[in-house]
């Protein structure tokens, strides 16, 4: 069991219903949706807070994962910030992403 994760990110959040029946497309990044965004260079984060509560998917940009097991700490300056929106935003639509996206900063608690 690893430790308790904290997840920057700058993209699009889905929630991700465990009884679909493509739920397993999900946890082995196969999901149309996963291979899309890969294909547009974006990257992707797949979770959720903790036993119980719906999985996450996040797709974008990473800025950092912190935790134990994770980096120790991550600084995002206003200028690398903005090439992330601007780039992200870009990959986003190639990839048929339609919706706003956001910083999204996600506790993954380990259970």
């Amino acid at each position: 069991m690893g430790a308790d994760a904290f997840v920057a990110f700058y993209g699009v959040r889905f929630e991700i219903d465990e009884e679909a029946d493509d739920f397993e497309l999900f946890e082995d990044e196969s999901h149309e949706t996963i291979r899309r965004a890969h294909g547009a260079d974006l990257d992707t984060y797949f979770g959720r807070l903790t036993d119980g509560e719906p999985h996450f998917l996040l797709v974008g940009k990473e800025l950092s994962v912190l935790g134990v097991e994770n980096d120790p700490d991550c600084v995002v300056s206003d200028a690398e910030f903005a090439r992330v929106q601007t780039e992200t935003r870009k990959k986003l639509a190639v990839a048929g992403f339609s919706d706003e996206p956001a910083l999204h900063l996600r506790l993954d608690a380990q259970y």
